[in-house]
């Protein structure tokens, strides 16, 4: 179980990484981070995922503070957990990899900028 936690925590926290670039401009072109963030949060983590999530993390919490082992997911919740951290890792590598080219762009063109005559 704590696998498919990991794996949806994961894909969670590059997403956000991935979206705490600075602030857009006044137009965001598609394919943004921004973009991908909003794909993430409305259709991946949806408010019963979250929901899920989080009531995982407190039943851990309260079985590792009595020193019990987490309770299992059922087939059904693990399955979805799994689906929305695959997505999650997917889709936030996404847009990791769109700021890492704006990033480069932006780099290059300051490179040029100072090497001009």
């Amino acid at each position: 179980m704590s696998r498919h936690l990991f794996s949806l925590l994961a894909g969670l926290l590059l997403s956000l990484t991935a979206c705490a670039a600075p602030a857009p401009k006044a137009e965001t072109p598609a394919g943004s981070p921004d973009e991908a963030m909003a794909r993430i949060a409305g259709k991946v983590m949806t408010e019963e995922n979250i929901g899920l999530l989080f009531g995982l993390m407190r039943q851990s919490l309260s079985a590792a503070a009595e020193g019990k082992q987490a309770p299992e997911l059922s087939a059904e919740d693990k399955a979805r957990l799994e689906a929305s951290g695959k997505e999650m890792q997917r889709q936030g590598l996404e847009a990791a990899m769109r700021m890492l080219d704006e990033v480069e762009k932006e780099m290059r063109q300051a490179v040029r900028a100072e090497t001009r005559p």
